[in-house]
């Protein structure tokens, strides 16, 4: 809403307050900026009153997307319950009104005088809060759990739980219990349970979070990062029950409509979230997920351990948890049937499913007795998700509502790619995947695409373009038609597609050039600016020939077809203003396979008029045969712009979708949406320096090699596998998410029945033509076509030698608008040492085994100039510091490369689990070992207090006592022993290939050390105690070259004065270079925090090496005076809701930028050389005349907080 509805409710709640609505607030008004709120408070216990200041920090959104700020106006120091009563109340204004967050702050701040006065806190909700007419709670519905004092010997008159205040009603204090006791189940299934709020402690309605962390469901580490998610991340499903609590029989006992719960299923860094994060995921439901264009990390999302983030597939699995699971539960409850069967009753009852009834004898339950354990998962996921909890033989009065909801929000989130995302019905098994898709109904499909649960595709550009590349180059050489001959000499031949399936469903339009039936319009074309009708064609105007809407014309005896975008139409000149936005090959017809490019045509700006067809975007692509939507597909493919040209408009328009792109259609979006979406296998970038492609001058076709890295993904530099020059290297995988682990299973089978010895795995190429690429990664390595024989059996192909498996890889169109100008794709497999049980192992392997092998990587051969220098430019833009640890091969069987030399492959590219512990005997192993991880996130003491509560009961039985560590996941078990046998991980034991940074080295004696400031608030205080306790644990589970960052913690001597080394910068960027040219590992930044923290910024400084000032072509927001630049750290730019991680990620990523120009080292700093800090004083000085210079609002303490005084 408005501005104008923030100052009407303040005015509304002034008038409200002045009438005594709300007790202890005297005032409320308007503060001198926009967005503040001024409320006086009095009570008894102060000697005058309190100022207290509230800001609205995003008025634009208010009341929902916005979050109120509270702090004190007062020179004095608050009394302590008024600084216990903002810092509560701070996690619960969100998304309310300014009322709300009045009387939300007067209920807090009265509470906390009572327990200072030692009085009854119930009192004080007097007037404050509306009465709660939802605690009803029909003690029949639980009688069994009267006697919970019983099932432990004791009477129930014994003493009250600390938890139950001696105010509530019994019915309240009954319906406590049960919830209590309900989520006990939860933690005794193996989940970890969480209080947001008062809901379990003195509430029945409210929030909670139920979590398992990620290593315990036993995903496969090409899972994991498909799915981005980390081992030591946590699975969170947020409950929230909008009225009074209601058990599973009353449940069962209603209609679904009448159960106010809702979900929101994320990720976190903790076992639960903040109120503030967890409240605003039900505010934004169904958003796009974030893109790394949105914003900078950490403002919105934020990027603390209490962050609560979206996953792949939450907008599936929210509309799922929010519309269906109440009612499946219910048809499971009544007609004893599992949830697939529930789920195909339920899209019966819908009139989802029309034609396709499920088995009648199924849904009446007729010899269901449950859901039988699923042989899809694994052991260890059968640990946590079994058994199940619906079908445990006692009633519903013992069961956990929460605990059902976890284990069915579980199932479908380990198991995803085994369900459609839209209806949830089981997909067909013909191949397994690693990303989740829908099942083939048209209707699913689109609506996948319109409600956002597919891929978010600027994420995918702006991370992996060259990926996004590689698979419309696919999809293109898909579409070129071949011709199939028949035995009969009488037949003729058939005009076939490549690709297998095309889309459907997605309801978008198309120009209809192939059938010779449709009538083009004829018009006359201007400089291919403006279109002239006739009498009879200009009935168009305004219908199929309207602004914004899309037309394609063609100039006879020309070979382009122009599409362009309707500017607007004149009726009186009978023409309509267009620009053109692409082209296409004029001769695409079936079986025609044009080469198409921008040079082709030679006649394309006339200044007279010449003759032409025209024909809009009208016609419905699913109306289409194959053969004409391969036609169409490939005309609007030519128009879709380079992925690079796409991933530099997205970073120039922040906060935009890839859709307002003008030179995109809206068909080539909708196409894109759905060749990125429907791939469903796992494909990472390893090469992401633009010296790889073919980019093109506006007047000739010479290479542009470009300086900046393409996309933002992960730095893969170390998987590199050399001697490769002119491939672009991917990682590569497919199957379903336990697909590894049955690979591994079989590796162990082998081994019981075959020596493998050092070498249980063996590796070879597969090849094939690029047409094919597009439904491999869709359907698999199967044979359903054989183009090219199967002479040594049926099987799939593979071949130690690299020309063999060339040689079947050629062919296939290229897309024209490729940056890659891919000519030829293999892939490199990892296959069981095993060849005798091979189907053949000479000339070729031929393996039928499905499980015995794994995709590793996928190479492809690009056309541009930049394969063809010569050993002096290499492929990649820097090269590694030193010469990862290499997979040792099987003497004889090892793969070669195009040189024909056995291959180098990184160890750091082959999953740890087929990796034998035979072969790591010995100081110079190349064994990879997984770290495990330290339960150091346990629950808050006060959690398990609220849990067990009512177990006091039992005087003799105690909470129970928190594990000290928790191994990483069972699958992993003998790896983690062995790691604990040689102690818990260290710096010192990070892979010098991937680091040159040692922690621990730096010399703190010879940096400037400040004394804490005197005036410091004890505000400032806990909040620095808290983000260096959030800090340590984060730099404790991180990869120290993934993290880029390091603080001695153990050197933090001063809590306002931190010393930070940023290091491990990508190879690419000239700092990076500079840094290793001097020797340098490390840029040491001084962080001072103002006394008044987190109201006001810290003061960054770069302390050493220095840098090259910007007058001098430096750059990187660094001041001449070695202070950081940014906006983010003056009064314009700061909000206390900023954290200290988030302000670490953005400082690293100022250095990093590349614009306007890139940062460098001054030519002078050597690591031997004379040492020349950044003095203070020269820093204060720089950052006061960079942020005068901008504009913006220089901290008033600044010279306190820098000088450290």
């Amino acid at each position: 809403m408005s501005f104008r509805k923030f100052k009407s409710d303040v005015a509304t709640a002034a008038q409200k307050v002045a009438s005594g609505a709300v007790p202890g607030i005297v005032s409320v008004a308007n503060g001198d900026s926009d967005g503040e709120v001024v409320i006086r408070y009095r009570h008894d216990g102060l000697a005058g009153g309190v100022t207290i200041q509230a800001l609205a920090q995003n008025v634009a959104e208010y009341p929902d997307g916005n979050i109120f700020m509270l702090w004190t106006a007062d020179d004095d120091d608050p009394p302590d319950p008024v600084v216990a009563a903002i810092k509560t109340a701070q996690d619960y204004l969100l998304g309310i009104s300014v009322y709300e967050m009045i009387t939300e702050l007067a209920s807090r701040l009265g509470k906390e005088f009572a327990r200072a006065n030692g009085e009854d806190e119930m009192a004080t909700d007097a007037g404050v809060e509306a009465d709660d007419d939802d605690d009803e709670y029909d003690v029949t519905y639980d009688s069994d759990y009267l006697l919970d004092g019983e099932e432990f010997g004791l009477s129930v008159l014994a003493a009250r739980p600390a938890h139950e205040e001696p105010g509530l009603p019994p019915e309240r204090q009954m319906l406590l219990r049960r919830v209590r006791r309900d989520l006990r189940q939860v933690k005794q299934a193996g989940y970890k349970v969480g209080f947001l709020d008062s809901f379990g402690r003195t509430a029945n309605s409210g929030l909670v979070s139920i979590s398992i962390r990620v290593d315990k469901l036993a995903l496969s580490d090409e899972a994991m990062e498909a799915w981005d998610v980390k081992l030591g991340e946590y699975i969170v499903l947020l409950i929230r029950f909008e009225k009074a609590y209601d058990p599973l029989e009353r449940i069962l006992g209603q209609p679904a409509s009448h159960t106010a719960v809702t979900f929101r299923i994320g990720k976190c860094n903790r076992y639960k979230p903040s109120i503030t994060q967890a409240l605003g995921a039900f505010a934004e439901f169904n958003r796009p997920m974030p893109t790394p264009n949105a914003e900078p990390a950490g403002t919105h999302s934020g990027s603390g351990a209490d962050t609560f983030e979206k996953l792949f597939i939450s907008n599936s699995l929210n509309e799922f948890l929010n519309e269906s699971f109440l009612s499946l539960l219910k048809l499971r409850e009544a007609r004893k049937l599992n949830w697939e069967e529930a789920n195909e009753l339920l899209l019966t009852k819908i009139g989802f499913l029309a034609e396709e009834q499920p088995d009648t004898d199924v849904l009446e339950g007729a010899g269901s007795d449950g859901e039988p354990p699923d042989p899809s998962l694994s052991s260890g996921q059968h640990q946590v998700l079994g058994p199940d909890h619906l079908l445990e033989g006692c009633p519903p009065s013992e069961r956990s509502f929460p605990l059902i909801a976890m284990q069915f929000a579980m199932r479908y989130f380990v198991k995803c790619t085994e369900y459609c995302l839209r209806c949830h019905r089981r997909l067909e098994k013909s191949f397994e995947a690693l990303r989740p898709y829908v099942c083939s109904d048209p209707l699913c499909l689109f609506q996948y695409m319109a409600m956002g649960f597919g891929p978010s595709i600027e994420h995918e550009i702006l991370t992996e373009p060259y990926v996004v590349d590689l698979l419309v180059s696919m999809c293109y050489a898909a579409l070129q038609p071949y011709y199939v001959n028949f035995a009969s000499a009488t037949s003729q031949a058939e005009t076939k597609l490549p690709i297998r399936t095309l889309p459907a469903g997605l309801r978008f339009q198309v120009p209809n050039m192939s059938d010779a039936n449709i009538t083009p319009i004829k018009a006359k074309v201007v400089g291919n600016a403006r279109l002239s009708f006739g009498d009879e064609d200009a009935r168009h105007l305004g219908a199929s020939l309207a602004p914004a809407k899309w037309v394609a014309f063609r100039k006879p005896q020309h070979t382009l077809t122009y599409h362009a975008r309707i500017l607007e139409v004149s009726q009186a000149s009978r023409s309509a203003v267009v620009e053109v936005m692409g082209e296409s090959s004029a001769r695409w017809g079936a079986g025609q396979c044009a080469v198409v490019g921008p040079a082709a045509d030679q006649a394309t700006a006339h200044e007279g008029q010449e003759a032409c067809e025209v024909f809009p975007y009208d016609t419905d692509f699913d109306s289409l045969g194959n053969i004409d939507k391969g036609i169409a597909m490939r005309h609007i493919l030519d128009t879709l712009p380079p992925i690079l040209d796409i991933e530099e408009w997205l970073n120039a328009h922040p906060h935009s979708s890839f859709r307002s792109m003008d030179r995109i259609s809206p068909a080539a979006a909708s196409l894109l949406q759905w060749i990125v979406s429907s791939n469903r296998s796992c494909i990472f970038q390893v090469d992401r320096s633009r010296a790889v492609t073919w980019r093109r001058h506006e007047d000739d076709t010479t290479p542009r090699p470009v300086s900046q890295l393409a996309g933002r993904g992960r730095n893969r530099e170390h998987e590199r596998i050399p001697g490769m020059d002119g491939w672009v290297q991917f990682r590569f995988a497919q199957g379903s998410p336990d697909k590894e682990l049955r690979f591994n299973r079989a590796l162990k089978e082998v081994a019981e029945t075959v020596s493998l010895d050092a070498h249980p795995t063996i590796f070879a190429w597969h090849g094939s033509n690029i047409a094919n690429w597009h439904s491999i990664m869709r359907t698999g390595l199967d044979y359903q076509d054989t183009r090219n024989g199967r002479a040594f059996g049926n099987g799939v192909y593979f071949s130690t030698h690299f020309g063999t498996s060339t040689g079947y890889s050629s062919g296939g169109q290229c897309w024209p608008n490729s940056d890659l100008m891919i000519s030829t794709c293999l892939s490199l497999n990892e296959i069981i040492n095993a060849p005798d049980q091979f189907v053949s192992k000479c000339p070729h392997y031929v393996v039928s085994q499905l499980d015995w092998h794994q995709c590793r990587y996928l190479f492809v051969k690009t056309s541009a100039w930049w394969g063809q220098r010569s050993p002096d430019h290499p492929t990649t833009v820097v090269p590694n510091k030193a010469k990862p640890e290499l997979y040792p091969q099987a003497p004889g069987l090892e793969v070669r490369g195009p040189s024909g030399q056995p291959l180098e492959i990184p160890v750091s590219a082959i999953p740890l689990r087929t990796i034998r512990a035979e072969q790591d005997k010995g100081p110079t192993s190349s064994k990879r070992t997984i770290r495990g991880f330290e339960d150091s996130d346990n629950e808050d003491e006060e959690d398990v207090s609220i849990l067990f509560t009512d177990d006091e009961f039992n005087v003799s039985r105690s909470p129970p006592v928190k594990k000290s560590t928790s191994r990483a996941s069972s699958m992993d078990l003998e790896v983690a022993r062995e790691k604990d046998a040689a102690g818990p991980p260290t710096p010192a034991s990070i892979d010098k290939s991937l680091t040159d940074f040692e922690p621990g080295t730096l010399d703190l004696s010879s940096l400037p050390r400040l004394e804490p400031p005197t005036s410091s608030t004890s505000i400032a205080s806990k909040a620095l105690v808290r983000e260096l306790h959030k800090l340590r644990s984060i730099q404790a589970e991180t990869a120290l070259h993934e993290l880029g960052w390091y603080i001695d913690f153990d050197q933090v001597t001063n809590l306002f004065q931190w010393v930070v080394e940023f290091h491990s910068f990508d190879l690419a960027l000239p700092l990076a270079q500079d840094m290793k040219r001097a020797g340098v590992t490390s840029v040491v930044v001084e962080m001072r925090f103002p006394a008044d923290f987190p109201f006001n910024p810290p003061f960054v400084r770069v302390i050493r090496p220095r840098f090259l000032p910007f007058a001098m072509g430096g750059g990187g927001h660094v001041t001449a005076g070695g202070a950081m630049c940014m906006e983010l750290l003056t009064s314009s730019g700061w909000s206390p809701a900023n954290n200290i991680e988030s302000v670490l990620l953005q400082v690293r990523m100022a250095m990093c930028n590349l614009e306007p120009t890139p940062a460098r080292l001054d030519p002078s700093v050597r690591r031997d050389g004379p040492r020349n800090d950044y003095g203070v004083g020269e820093a204060i000085e720089a950052f006061t005349r960079a942020a005068r210079a901008h504009g913006w609002a220089i901290p008033a303490d600044l010279q306190r907080t820098a000088s450290g005084v």
